[in-house]
């Protein structure tokens, strides 16, 4: 697949990063590396790689059979995976996402499976959709890479009707992944500190192969992420995702039995799961 030029109509340089990266590594696509972009194969690919192999948890957390004949809207709809595990379960779904590639995949697997979804190329800080006209809003891994993830928030709640339940996940600070890896092995043991900044070195936790993009990646506490969503009337914590490589050079002093229990603590994705 040849690079893809930055959209000239984006101005911000975070967000040109973003359309950058994603546009030349779609998110998730190096899984089905090989496979023709678009096909049943390739999709049938990335469902197993996600599902079944590096995020088993997420079909049980997520709840993609809870919203059958709700109107369900993702926030950065990637290649349309997540989005089309609630459209298969009866959600009646709509997307918004930044990258023209990434539209091109979904828009390509909605059709293929004949199955209905409003999908829009779009801003997620200013999204073009009426006030409470969603029952749900999902995003996951999205908002964090935001100049203004605090206005993502404030749209999400803008547009979901009262009692409706978003579900936001982003990358949690008190991390193994973020503090083990990337901050001690990455940055400091590396000695990348002397070279680059740490916004650098964390941007290439987002797989890349065909551009030099370095998209903006924040990451959240509890409490940080409790303060953005301050507004809903109810807000539950989950951390999930944790593997024995991300202790980096203490991995042999961590047993295996014991990851299970410390990923509610230590895992890389914090879910919040609010109630309007």
């Amino acid at each position: 697949m040849s690079a893809t030029t930055v959209s000239p109509s984006i101005t911000d340089r975070d967000k040109q990063e973003i359309v950058k990266q994603w546009n030349n590594d779609p998110c998730q696509a190096v899984a089905a590396k090989g496979l023709e972009v678009g096909s049943k194969a390739f999709y049938e690919r990335i469902d197993q790689h996600r599902y079944e192999e590096s995020q088993t948890w997420m079909k049980s957390v997520m709840e993609y059979d809870k919203f059958a004949g709700q109107r369900l809207l993702e926030v950065g709809f990637g290649m349309g995976t997540d989005l089309f595990q609630f459209a298969s379960h009866g959600a009646i779904v709509s997307g918004i996402d930044l990258t023209p590639r990434h539209y091109e995949i979904a828009s390509q697997r909605f059709k293929l499976y004949g199955i209905p979804a409003d999908l829009r190329l779009g801003d997620a800080e200013e999204m073009p959709y009426e006030d409470e006209s969603f029952d749900a809003v999902y995003t996951f891994g999205v908002i964090h890479h935001s100049p203004n993830t605090e206005k993502i928030v404030d749209e999400i709640y803008r547009i979901l009707k009262p009692g409706g339940r978003a579900i936001i996940t982003v990358y949690h600070k008190w991390s193994a992944f973020y503090l083990i890896q990337t901050l001690f092995a990455n940055y400091f043991v590396s000695g990348a500190f002397l070279r680059e900044s740490l916004g650098k070195v964390v941007s290439r936790i987002e797989h890349r192969e065909n551009s030099d993009a370095q998209p903006l990646v924040k990451v959240y506490s509890r409490r940080s992420m409790g303060r953005m969503l301050r507004q809903f009337s109810s807000v539950k914590f989950e951390i999930r995702h944790l593997r024995a490589g991300e202790f980096s050079y203490f991995r042999r002093l961590i047993p295996l039995s014991l990851i299970p229990r410390l990923e509610t603590r230590l895992g890389w994705f914090l879910v919040a799961k609010c109630v309007k």
